[in-house]
């Protein structure tokens, strides 16, 4: 269950219990990863679980006491289905449900709900796929073209076709999805399915722009608040961070085009009515900054901790001994300024590589979005250095020509992935802690669009 706007409520409403809450529920994912990943022996195994079920007792005695509060009766509870429907008054959302008994694709419409049955769906495919794609990463070998075609016959096209969305887009007038998958199929990139051969425009990219949301309650929460229009102070400020060298790393530690692609941007600033600021390369300065800025755009290097989601972090120059962590980001409170964009222009923010919590969506942009921001990007893999240059560029022109809006958002990431996925440019090096994939041998020309996600209203 996504959790996020009703704990934005709380701690604009309740910030004591809010960080109780925080807590155990952290305390509880800790206990759920080490539960099942612990190699120790039976009693350590046994107070492990002890600890969990005092836990559990004290996180349900704190959701009655906080559902008692004036206005929280419905914390943690699903949106009504008349919510649901106004949710997808502006375009469709595709809620793709994962379930041993059957799985189906709920379409919510302006004006119905309808259930799509997916009959070639199934908990242990999806399982393989994200086993196959997480070896083949792991290797260094993309054999992507499988998946995406897998993706778009049981999953995609079914959905697209039963909301009338059967043909390509020619006049640039884009509808638009949201999609919601559910479990391990949110590690699969569901917006890039489709079978790419030369003559072929049957994929997702050619008939709709994807933004993905973690459930409708959230979608709800984030248009509850409309985009500030009244110029504060410090509220037009972009907050821009370059890691061109990252201390510490094994590989990849320098990232030649990070600083290009933040220069690119601060030369936009002034187009896009913002102010630049370039804060000190370490955790304390960022987060101070985050609280008084409208973009915030980080050129760097992520990691994604498979063992404790929350200590996914970005690299900054003091990460080794007190990085910028999931965590970190989740208990700020960046509601009140109401940050419009967050850019993670880095390797698996948009990544929860934990199996045992993957309906937990915990991750980099996820965290982002309970802080606050409006509108994330991120990425679900590697992706590559000098690429980043060219999409960062085309979104934020795209911001620059459009206005700052939703839609524009999402249309500009729409035609930077169209752009890098069409263009043929040669290969980069990944943005990545761990992996470089300028060796990967893919059929697709260039498979460093694939990853790019967004995440918003």
């Amino acid at each position: 269950m996504d959790m996020r706007g009703d704990i934005s409520d709380l701690k604009r409403e309740h910030p004591d219990l809010a960080d109780e809450f925080i807590s155990l529920r952290n305390e509880l994912d800790s206990a759920a990863v080490r539960s099942t990943s612990t190699s120790d022996n039976t009693s350590s195994w046994e107070l492990q679980a002890k600890r969990r079920r005092e836990a559990d007792q004290q996180f349900g005695e704190l959701i009655a006491r906080i559902r008692a509060q004036p206005g929280f009766d419905r914390f943690l509870c699903l949106p009504a289905e008349n919510e649901m429907i106004a949710a997808a008054t502006l375009n469709p959302i595709i809620v793709v449900n994962l379930s041993s008994y059957r799985c189906d694709a709920f379409l919510i419409e302006r004006n119905q709900i309808k259930v799509l049955e997916l009959p070639g769906l199934t908990i242990e495919k999806v399982r393989k796929q994200v086993q196959d794609l997480q070896k083949s990463r792991t290797m260094g070998f993309f054999h992507i073209e499988p998946l995406l075609e897998w993706l778009w016959d049981v999953v995609v096209r079914p959905s697209l076709d039963a909301l009338g969305f059967k043909v390509p887009i020619s006049n640039g007038n884009w509808p638009r999805v949201w999609w919601i998958p559910i479990g391990l199929l949110s590690q699969l990139p569901v917006h890039a399915a489709g079978r790419y051969t030369s003559d072929s425009a049957e994929t997702a990219l050619d008939r709709v722009m994807s933004s993905y949301a973690p459930s409708v309650k959230a979608l709800i929460h984030g248009r509850r608040h409309p985009i500030r229009t009244s110029a504060g102070p410090l509220s037009g400020n972009a907050l821009l961070v370059a890691m061109r060298e990252t201390p510490g790393l094994s590989a990849n530690g320098i990232l030649p085009f990070a600083a290009s692609e933040v220069e690119m941007l601060k030369d936009l600033c002034p187009s896009l009515k913002l102010q630049p600021v370039r804060p000190m390369l370490r955790k304390d300065d960022v987060l101070q900054h985050l609280l008084t800025c409208k973009v915030f755009h980080f050129a760097g290097h992520g990691k994604s901790d498979p063992m404790e989601p929350s200590r996914s972090c970005l690299l900054l120059e003091d990460w080794k001994t007190n990085p910028l962590t999931v965590g970190d980001l989740r208990d700020h409170r960046l509601q009140e300024n109401g940050p419009f964009l967050g850019y993670l222009s880095a390797c698996s923010t948009g990544a929860n590589e934990a199996v045992q919590l993957a309906d937990e969506g915990i991750h980099l942009v996820s965290a982002f979005q309970l802080a606050g921001f409006r509108h994330v990007v991120g990425t679900l893999w590697e992706v590559s250095d000098r690429h980043c240059v060219d999409v960062a560029k085309v979104l934020y022109e795209t911001l620059r020509d459009e206005g700052m809006t939703d839609a524009a958002v999402c249309l500009g990431l729409h035609r930077a992935v169209r752009v890098l996925r069409d263009g043929g440019i040669k290969n980069g090096k990944a943005r990545d802690a761990t992996l470089e994939l300028s060796g990967s041998r893919v059929k697709i020309a260039n498979p460093y669009w694939i990853p790019y996600v967004h995440f918003g209203v």
